[in-house]
């Protein structure tokens, strides 16, 4: 049974796939890149920041949960919550069309079964069996 507590859109970090801690692992995720990247962002951070950065590391992998192991059902979901959170917008705009597309169909669909055509030849089809 599936854990509500869990939710796919929030950061975790990620100890399985860290090195230390794992919040780069945990960020790379949520944000679908490569783990080096985020590793590479974060030394070059330390250089042009300055040290600030190693406590903001260290408090951000206290404060954060680690990735529950059953986040997602299958990769389907969790493919489809990574593309959510790169493109939350897009996604929503995604659903929007499929909806007015279902509706579109579904209501073409009822104007030709409500149409004298429809009945016209459905009562050829009675004639013809």
């Amino acid at each position: 049974m599936k854990n509500y507590k869990n939710r796919p859109t929030k950061l975790y970090k990620n100890p399985r796939e860290g090195q230390f801690m794992g919040v780069c692992a945990g960020i790379a995720d949520y944000l679908d890149i490569k783990v080096h990247i985020v590793r590479v962002l974060m030394v070059l951070s330390f250089f042009f920041i300055g040290p600030f950065i190693i406590p903001i590391y260290f408090i951000t992998g206290m404060m954060l949960d680690s990735r529950p192991s059953d986040l997602y059902e299958d990769e389907q979901e969790e493919e489809f919550w990574k593309q959510t959170r790169k493109a939350p917008d897009y996604t929503a705009a995604e659903l929007r069309a499929r909806f007015r597309d279902i509706e579109r169909r579904t209501n073409d669909m009822e104007a030709y079964m409500t149409s004298k055509r429809f009945k016209l030849e459905r009562d050829l089809k009675a004639l013809e069996d």
